[in-house]
């Protein structure tokens, strides 16, 4: 028989379940909204180049402005009944990854995504540090790193049932993290890239890409240390909290819910939408496959960050050089 605060809890977990819920819907929302500000336009050569609105239409920002302040609406009660089941925490910890957790994640993007926006729309300068020093790396990257302490707050005491522990067949990781790198290196524009680039044409210019170019750019001009930072939480800490989010917690649930492909395939999809980026959509779809694939063969987060790891620290290198 559950006693009276084990029973608090429980009201406190749907409820938090309840909030998330909400958030998420806030997320999917934004996203949707964020696409509708994507533009065609045709380049020098007649292909499409795939940019972002800068000025949206007063429509699209009150839309955007409605979406974020009910967000932040939400995020109030979802905080709060996060911290009522933190404190009647009474129940067993949940083990495996479960629909709430993916639920809650995506709400903890949301929320911090969302507060970001604001503090940038109304009180603070945007960028608030000078691109190339570490603060604007840090900045650039915020996101990616708040998902990484939420994450170890969600998971402390469970970050095995996320991937975090020893590779099953070491060797066969280490071969295929090989042959995936070399793929994408050397074969995946020939192949993929290049020829759906042509089929649609469909221009490979990334405004995306250009951003971390210019930012690695100024980082190495600012100070070699600098450009150490840039190689540090471009190419560590950025794929460690992404494999977290993705492969970690949703492939990781998806996989369990309706089997590995069905799970890897809508993870490397989710994964390479959320970028924003049309131009290379395909490519980060491909890799989004590859690093799933190793997570799910050595059913360890570390293969996929290491590969991960890999790629971008090859893309830093060569905007570096």
């Amino acid at each position: 028989m559950q006693t009276r605060r084990q029973i608090e809890q429980v009201t406190a977990r749907e409820r938090t379940r309840g909030w998330a819920i909400v958030l998420t819907a806030g997320y999917l929302y934004q996203l949707v909204l964020e696409f509708m500000l994507i533009r065609f336009t045709p380049g020098a050569d007649g292909r499409w180049v795939a940019s972002m609105l800068q000025e949206p239409a007063p429509l699209m920002t009150l839309l955007l402005l409605m979406g974020s302040s009910f967000s932040l609406v939400a995020g109030v009660g979802f905080v709060r009944s996060v911290i009522s089941e933190a404190v009647r925490r009474r129940l067993p910890v949940r083990t495996a990854v479960t629909f709430t957790d993916v639920l809650c994640m995506l709400a903890w993007l949301h929320l911090a995504n969302t507060v970001l926006l604001f503090l940038y729309s109304f009180f603070l300068p945007y960028p608030l540090f000078r691109a190339g020093t570490v603060g604007g790396l840090l900045e650039s990257a915020s996101l990616q790193l708040l998902i990484l302490l939420i994450a170890c707050f969600m998971f402390k005491g469970r970050s095995r049932q996320i991937g975090f522990c020893r590779p099953r067949n070491i060797g066969l990781m280490l071969v295929a993290i090989a042959a995936m790198f070399l793929f994408i290196v050397f074969a995946l524009d020939l192949l993929l890239t290049k020829p759906v680039a042509d089929l649609l044409q469909l221009s490979l210019e990334s405004e995306r890409e250009r951003g971390i170019e210019s930012e690695i750019l100024a980082a190495k001009a600012n100070h070699w240390l600098t450009g150490l930072w840039a190689v540090v939480i471009i190419g560590v800490l950025v794929p460690i909290a992404e494999e977290t989010m993705y492969r970690g917690v949703i492939q990781t649930y998806l996989v369990k819910r309706w089997g590995a492909w069905i799970g890897i395939l809508l993870t490397s999809f989710w994964f390479a939408l959320i970028h924003l980026d049309i131009a290379l959509f395909v490519p980060l779809f491909v890799i989004g496959l590859g690093l799933g694939v190793i997570r799910h063969l050595s059913q360890s987060l570390w293969g996929a960050i290491l590969l991960h790891s890999l790629n971008n620290l090859t893309s830093v290198l060569y905007y570096y050089f």
